[in-house]
């Protein structure tokens, strides 16, 4: 079967101004996409900003949980495919405001889902779900594992990541879902994960403190590995639709093993306390991704050598 052609294709990315969101939009924008992207603010120091993204792309200020609003853009928009990133994504913040976490990550979820089953002429939605809606585990995640979040974050991406799957069984809606492991790269901006922390630990000469014990163990995935999944996913969308695929790479380690390892890469000694106050916080998280692999899609990328280009980049920032 022949990949989707994207060229020329009206693409939604919620959330689009984001982290992960600037670079998919990025991707989109080069392989000539008519892209739309709606958000709630743009940070003048994001990665979408900085490469002055609005100015290639059909901008508007929407707030996901807001169903009128919702409803009003895609009246006003002709929408062929959308992939729903919009979310609260940060854990500590999702663990103070919950209510604020639950309203975003769920019942906005729902609010674009309800287009995407009134509305036939939208072929498609591709969504951000996560391995932290699987919960607590210490066997590796496949796609079949059951989603039994158990905290204010990782049950909003569990109860979204099955209200998706709803909305396929029941609605026969054209929707896929992705869950990654812990994305790094440039334009991450929360300086409290723990590659940001360690590119601002050696730029500035600071202590990086770590939340956990240390022996926390991650898959950790590069930015524009992800943004490539989501196109592969698109491109073999009739192939893939009304199923659910990990995302993983060759990078799964602990916090102190990654810190070593970010030693050697950047040839540098990096100071760290560990704190041990981590709220919420899942001990071990490894996905199995040898589905999506069988269909022909592989990371690029690994910390050897994009952690480099990282550092650059918050060496840059600051």
């Amino acid at each position: 079967m022949e990949s989707m052609e994207i060229k020329g294709r009206n693409i939604l990315v919620t959330g689009g101004t984001g982290f992960i969101g600037g670079h998919l939009v990025e991707k989109l924008i080069n392989l000539q996409a008519k892209v739309f992207v709606i958000d709630i603010e743009i940070d003048p120091k994001s990665y979408f900003a900085q490469n002055k993204l609005e100015k290639k792309c059909k901008f508007s200020f929407v707030d996901i949980r807001k169903k009128k609003a919702v409803e009003e853009y895609f009246f006003e928009n002709k929408i062929d495919y959308i992939f729903h990133l919009a979310a609260e994504a940060i854990v500590e913040r999702a663990y103070g405001s919950p209510y604020f976490a639950f309203e975003t990550n769920i019942m906005g979820t729902v609010n674009i889902l309800e287009q995407v089953r009134k509305n036939k002429k939208i072929k498609g939605l591709i969504a951000a779900s996560s391995d932290k809606a699987y919960g607590k585990t210490e066997k590796i995640y496949t796609e079949d594992s059951p989603l039994k979040g158990d905290h204010p974050y990782d049950v909003s991406k569990s109860a979204a990541d099955l209200i998706c799957q709803t909305y396929f069984k029941t609605y026969n809606c054209p929707i896929v879902v992705t869950r990654f492991g812990n994305v790094y790269g440039e334009g991450d901006l929360h300086l409290n994960r723990i590659v940001p922390g360690i590119c601002e630990a050696v730029i500035k000469n600071k202590t990086l403190m770590i939340r956990s014990d240390g022996t926390y163990i991650r898959d950790y995935l590069y930015v524009k590995d992800v943004a490539d999944g989501y196109l592969f996913l698109l491109k073999n969308f009739d192939k893939v639709k009304g199923q659910a695929f990990n995302f993983s790479s060759g990078d799964t380690l602990s916090v102190l093993d990654l810190i070593k390892k970010a030693e050697k890469i950047l040839k540098t000694k990096i100071n760290y306390k560990i704190l041990n106050n981590a709220k919420n916080e899942i001990p071990y998280q490894h996905l199995n991704d040898e589905k999506v692999k069988k269909l022909g899609w592989s990371s690029c990328y690994n910390f050897n050598n994009s952690l480099p280009l990282v550092f650059d980049w918050y060496k840059n920032l600051s």
